[in-house]
């Protein structure tokens, strides 16, 4: 089909009249000519790149550690804390990533950040909580730890060290018959926990699984290197 638009006709004539040009000014003249198609393809390829090296190819997340409700300002970063960690396992962070976060928080005057918390819990996202007995008993309400009854190995080993919680002191009646579930290993004289400084040093602090959790090798490593 013959094109009649005046314009783009005007704009091919210039086109092939710019092939008898020197070569620098014909340079100049095709990349004028075609620069927004250029830069259009060139957005495209950036966010190509982007999308595959962030998706496809991104490191698997084979830990999600978190602390709750932490009643210090750390003494260093969640990086710095977690650095040595990988090490530790023999882990390689360029192929597989490491996450934890001092900065979680579950308070009532705070939807927000309650409802990403039991969101991440209930998904299975979050492998390890760390909290203090007041956050432990709240938590432990909400149904967001996996019950240690479920690990007889962790728990035979930490067996001085656990904590329970019982369900028929909840006013909810249903709970009754969830009965008194061990959720918790104590790891307040963690010398790892105590570089953070995340919690008063004379405050008992806690260990549990997440609700969910694939509990796999590296958690198990993990829970070895922190305990004490």
């Amino acid at each position: 089909m013959k094109d009649t638009n005046p314009v783009r006709k005007e704009k091919f004539e210039h086109l092939k009249n710019a092939s008898s040009l020197p070569f620098g000014k014909r340079m100049r003249y095709y990349f004028d000519f075609f620069k927004f198609p250029l830069l259009g393809i060139l957005i495209v390829g950036i966010l190509v790149f982007f999308f595959v090296k962030e998706v496809i190819f991104a490191p698997e997340v084979i830990f999600y550690g978190v602390i709750v409700n932490r009643t210090e300002v750390t003494a260093i970063t969640d990086d710095e804390f977690i650095r040595s960690f990988p090490e530790y396992g023999n882990y390689n962070t360029k192929r597989e990533k490491i996450y934890f976060s001092s900065d979680m928080f579950f308070n009532d005057s705070d939807i927000e950040s309650a409802a990403k918390l039991i969101a991440n819990a209930s998904s299975g996202d979050i492998n390890v909580m760390i909290c203090n007995k007041d956050t432990f008993d709240r938590l432990s309400q909400a149904g967001l730890f996996a019950d240690l009854d479920n690990y007889p190995e962790l728990k035979a080993k930490y067996s001085d060290s656990l904590l329970s919680y019982d369900h028929t002191k909840n006013d909810t009646p249903e709970d009754d018959s969830l009965g008194i579930k061990t959720y918790g290993i104590d790891i307040s004289d963690s010398a790892v926990l105590k570089s953070l400084n995340a919690f008063h040093e004379d405050e008992k602090t806690y260990l549990c699984i997440g609700l969910n959790s694939n509990t796999s090798d590296v958690v198990l490593s993990f829970i070895d290197w922190i305990a004490p």
